[in-house]
């Protein structure tokens, strides 16, 4: 038993609209990419490889199916020409077709089955020819039956069509809502219609209503409401005091503070009413927005970077530094303290030299002007120890060790995040600011706002 799988630009217009930068076949229903259903229904039909071809391209189904190996099956692609009817595909993949039956998914449609249910011996005893039909597509059975004279049963299955944004997420929510879902969906199902993904960081006064889906990877911060009919995607960030209800969270999606999510979907900085199909761009990218997703040379070019910005403001303080900071000692005005603060979210922790400059007069001022208090800081940049920009360090004891827990980004900066955007120091609109700007997480971005921080310090009205 073999499947081929067959789908066209035609098909899946709809989906390139509404999500352009995701081929459709990962579109993901349930958090499950479209595509695995696909190859779930497959296997349960006892075919061991499957072939899928398109008049559009398949790369990126292609890197994320791989050879099928995840899923005891072989995979192969081809192309066709949109101007290909089936007969043509099917001729065109004849020798794949021809030394056995083969199942034949043609266009955007999902297939209701059963996961619990074995389909070979079905399949087997079937005659050739359409199995069943829908608006956007079919399944079509060839090749002769291995039993001629068994009786077929009913047909266990039905198709549904994905023809609009509209269908999509009725699906999602159909499905969701199914007490015993009859499909493989990611995640751990230790209640009924609840299902949760690895490495979830909840809020202590958060709230989830099921029926939920919940990916890898996602923040849910204290006051938020999630559900009930809430779909939530992995590496997606929900701020304080915000409501997900009947609503689809795409991956690497931010909600911001307060943003009240209620029957739409959320992908990236677009919101989606999935019954006129109508989108918002949203402009402020504090309520909503895209994360964006980090690759392995990342971590090191974000180094590089802070560490080539800490090394160009070294320079330009250095002779500062070395005139000012001996006269403001011998004035008292120049103290230290060596703190021990977090390193990072794990709880890692280093001592920091912390300076305090006490104001009055030129020197003090022309000193926090230039932002000398820093200075030593930014050798620990160097270093690898601490970022150029990220969070204002935060003291190692019992009770702020709690409190990282609602700051899952954090990280000890030179320059904070909350100094970049002028805003308040209270610690909870501090750590708005960091989960916002680590979803971002773009490093030649913190090079941009720790300009963004000096000019502010520059111009800190608090200085005489």
């Amino acid at each position: 038993m073999k499947t081929l799988i067959v789908i066209r630009e035609k098909d899946y217009q709809w989906a390139r609209v509404v999500f352009p930068d995701l081929h459709p076949l990962l579109l993901t229903i349930c958090n499950k990419p479209y595509v695995e259903f696909l190859i779930d229904f497959s296997v349960l039909s006892g075919s061991r490889e499957i072939r899928l071809v398109s008049d559009g391209s398949l790369g990126d189904v292609e890197e994320y199916c791989e050879n099928g190996s995840r899923w005891g099956v072989q995979t192969s692609y081809a192309s066709i020409q949109s101007s290909d009817d089936l007969q043509t595909v099917i001729e065109k993949n004849r020798r794949f077709c021809a030394d056995e039956r083969c199942l034949v998914i043609n266009g955007m449609v999902f297939i209701n089955y059963e996961k619990q249910n074995d389909y070979k011996s079905l399949f087997a005893a079937m005659p050739a020819g359409e199995l069943l039909s829908c608006s956007c597509g079919s399944l079509i059975l060839t090749g002769i039956p291995a039993d001629p004279d068994g009786i077929p049963l009913p047909i266990p299955f039905t198709l549904t069509s994905i023809d609009s944004v509209r269908l999509y997420y009725r699906l999602g929510i159909d499905i969701l809502n199914d007490a015993a879902s009859p499909y493989v969906l990611p995640g751990y199902n230790n209640e009924e219609l609840c299902h949760i993904g690895r490495n979830v960081i909840i809020g202590k006064s958060a709230e989830i209503v099921k029926p939920v889906i919940i990916g890898d990877n996602v923040q849910i911060q204290s006051g938020s409401v999630v559900g009930p009919g809430a779909v939530i995607g992995s590496n997606v960030i929900i701020d304080r005091n915000s409501t997900v209800i009947r609503s689809v969270v795409l991956d690497h999606t931010y909600i911001g503070e307060q943003l009240e999510v209620e029957d739409k979907i959320a992908a990236g900085n677009m919101l989606i009413e999935p019954q006129s199909g109508a989108s918002l761009a949203i402009e402020d990218p504090h309520l909503l927005t895209g994360i964006k997703k980090s690759g392995s040379t990342v971590p090191f070019l974000r180094y590089l970077l802070h560490a080539l910005g800490a090394m160009v403001i070294i320079i330009f303080q250095f002779i500062p530094f070395v005139l000012f900071s001996p006269v403001l000692k011998l004035l008292g005005k120049w103290k230290q303290r060596t703190v021990e603060c977090f390193a990072d979210v794990s709880g890692k922790t280093l001592k920091l030299s912390e300076t305090a400059i006490e104001t009055g007069g030129p020197l003090s001022f022309f000193a926090l002007f230039l932002s000398l208090d820093r200075f030593t800081l930014l050798f620990r940049v160097l270093a690898g120890q601490i970022a150029i920009i990220g969070s204002r360090p935060v003291p190692a004891t019992p009770e702020n060790r709690d409190h990282l827990n609602r700051m899952p980004g954090y990280r000890a900066g030179v320059f904070s995040y909350a100094e970049a955007e002028d805003w308040p120091v209270d610690l909870d609109d501090r750590a708005i600011v960091e989960r916002f700007h680590t979803a971002q997480g773009k490093p030649l971005r913190d090079i941009t706002l720790t300009l963004r921080a000096l000019f502010n310090r520059i111009h800190d009205k608090s200085l005489p």
